[in-house]
């Protein structure tokens, strides 16, 4: 397991930031995939759980490290060991000040995580929009959608939130899953489906 946070006010300056062997790993596709590496980007609104989500991957990070989770105002990096391959995690911060640049990465990954804030209702007419925006860009690319913080008493529900993002008018043909999440009391990822190992599968499958 290793981790990169990459933090700057100036997205364009995210290429002369990050050294060269990172840029390999981060972006070429086809050397990566020859040596068993694959890359996952990131998405979703600022205050959305993204950091706090690539913490409940990492093994041994204390609970209490990730409640003090911060957005991220720049890239975050993570790569995680799989019994098949590596995941290469890039996750780009959600302010409106770096979601211009989203689009501009989803050529470079093999698929694409929208972690989506269940909880706030009134951004989720923000968030469906910033989605769907991301899937004309790349109509193949593969996508799993990550309903967040489903422990908060506001939450939506999983159906609910497929039709708040309309998640049913994505053509069939594209490879979408919906999963619903939270970070438990012990810090780990939950989800609706077998906790932790079946977001790991989703993502196995689809790389």
């Amino acid at each position: 397991m290793s981790t990169l946070q990459i933090i700057t006010n100036n997205p364009a300056l995210f290429i002369k930031l990050i050294p060269p062997v990172l840029m390999s790993e981060c972006f070429c596709l086809q050397e990566e995939e020859e040596r068993g590496k694959r890359q996952v980007l990131v998405l979703g609104l600022d205050g959305a759980g993204k950091s706090s989500m690539l913490m409940g991957l990492t093994p041994g990070e204390s609970a209490a490290k990730r409640g003090r989770c911060r957005p991220t105002r720049g890239f975050n990096f993570m790569s995680l060991n799989a019994p098949a391959c590596q995941l290469d995690f890039l996750e780009i911060g959600g302010g409106e000040d770096l979601r211009r640049y989203w689009s501009d990465y989803l050529r470079r990954t093999h698929v694409l995580v929208y972690v989506v804030d269940s909880s706030d209702r009134s951004r989720l007419p923000l968030a469906k929009d910033e989605l769907h925006r991301l899937l004309t860009v790349e109509p193949q690319l593969p996508v799993v959608v990550l309903g967040n913080k489903q422990d908060k008493p506001d939450a939506v529900s999983v159906s609910e939130l497929r039709e708040a993002l309309s998640l049913g008018s994505v053509t069939e043909t594209r490879k979408l899953f919906l999963l619903a999440a939270q970070l438990g009391s012990d810090g780990a990822l939950r989800n609706s489906c077998r906790g932790l190992d079946a977001f790991q599968d989703v993502l196995l499958q689809l790389v």
